[in-house]
């Protein structure tokens, strides 16, 4: 299963770590004079800054901040008030952009729910002559607000996203309450978990889906949803479209196969602990192009009726072995087959195809009624494509 890149460019999350392409860049800058001087000594450079590093300014956090400090009580509505929220905003871009002020739940137990603060990040300067697209939305920033008996104390959780969904989750006897937000991200809403908990009434980055050393699996058209369970941590539950990889889907359309993982959390990440697939004609074309790509010719053969496939009375593994390299070598090679989106009514719904130059195959597979949709049958047709200009 492909595993698309980790970090969204408009993503920032406060005290992330550094970036993955200036810790490059900076391994690189310390590494290339040594090859050309190695007796000259090259000192250590600082650790590399991001827009997400605690020790830059954040454009809001201190006006957030300025806001709340005269407020003594806990009242939500006093504290909307002196974050003006609900009042006309003044800024150019079409479409007032509404900052929000929500409860989350009460994750110190001090009988006051901790507040969430969505807010609008400040709009750059347009370039002269340039206008703002009508439908362009505004990126967003997150914070949490919590009541220390005597004032409220802001922290940041996330900028620069667009769309966020909110969940209090137990994080176990020792973390108490901890809070995930999960971000969805460019036009398929691909959805990234993050974990917070909250200390001295301060929110703390627990774990980043998309961090470097993090084991999550995006999936298309996803979706997370959190579990509780009484005395244990919640259980995290990612369903959706799987991307195959060998099989390349729409990620707006409907092929490929459904995927449920279920993750445990360990007291820092979220581990996959379970994963169940539906049986469907396009899981079994991923399983089986998958085995011949590995030349695991047990694995595909399993996939298959052999009589049906094969027409021949008693094949076994070796035969049809022998039938794959002498029909289907392009299976065993490094090829990334496509699973066109068709009408509903197409009489195959599951054909999927092979693109080379100068022509594109189109293979036709024919599946079991018995609920496993093992292959019965698969012939090949071609197309002649027109030279590239």
């Amino acid at each position: 299963m492909k595993k698309p890149p980790k970090v969204h460019p408009r993503r920032r999350i406060g005290n992330a770590v550094g970036c993955p392409v200036l810790r490059g860049l900076a391994c690189f800058l310390l590494l290339a004079p040594l090859a050309f001087a190695q007796q000259e000594e090259i000192p250590e450079p600082p650790p590399a800054e991001t827009l997400s590093s605690p020790n830059l300014p954040d454009p809001l956090l201190p006006k957030i901040q300025a806001a709340i400090a005269g407020v003594t009580t806990h009242d939500a509505v006093t504290l909307s008030h002196a974050l003006h929220i609900g009042e006309a905003p003044d800024r150019r871009s079409p479409g007032p952009a509404a900052e929000t002020l929500t409860p989350v739940g009460d994750l110190d137990g001090d009988g006051t729910p901790e507040m969430l603060l969505k807010a609008a990040i400040p709009e750059v300067a347009a370039l002269p002559g340039v206008t703002p697209a009508p439908e362009s939305q505004p990126l967003w920033a997150l914070y949490l607000l919590s009541w220390n008996g005597a004032h409220w104390k802001a922290s940041r959780l996330l900028s620069g996203g667009e769309e966020f969904i909110s969940s209090p989750i137990n994080l176990g006897l020792a973390a108490g309450r901890g809070l995930a937000i999960v971000t969805l991200q460019g036009n398929s809403a691909t959805p990234y978990p993050v974990v917070f908990e909250l200390r001295d009434h301060l929110a703390r980055l627990l774990w980043d889906s998309q961090s470097e050393d993090s084991r999550y699996q995006p999936l298309l058209q996803g979706r997370v949803n959190f579990q509780e369970r009484k005395n244990a941590p919640a259980e995290m539950m990612v369903s959706g479209r799987a991307d195959p990889g060998l099989l390349a889907v729409d990620a707006h359309g409907q092929r490929g196969f459904t995927v449920r993982v279920i993750y445990h959390w360990t007291g820092n990440a979220f581990l996959p602990a379970l994963t169940d697939f539906s049986p469907c004609p396009d899981y079994t074309l991923y399983r089986f192009l998958s085995a011949l790509h590995l030349h695991n010719y047990r694995a595909a053969y399993a996939l298959v009726v052999p009589r049906a496939l094969m027409k021949e009375k008693s094949p076994g593994v070796q035969a049809f072995q022998k039938f794959i390299q002498e029909n289907w070598p392009e299976f065993l090679d490094d090829a990334v087959f496509a699973a066109p989106e068709l009408p509903a009514s197409a009489a195959e719904e599951h054909l999927f195809t092979l693109t080379k130059p100068g022509k594109r195959y189109v293979y036709h597979p024919i599946f079991s009624r018995d609920g496993k949709f093992l292959l019965t049958g698969l012939t090949r047709t071609h197309e002649s494509l027109p030279a590239e200009q």
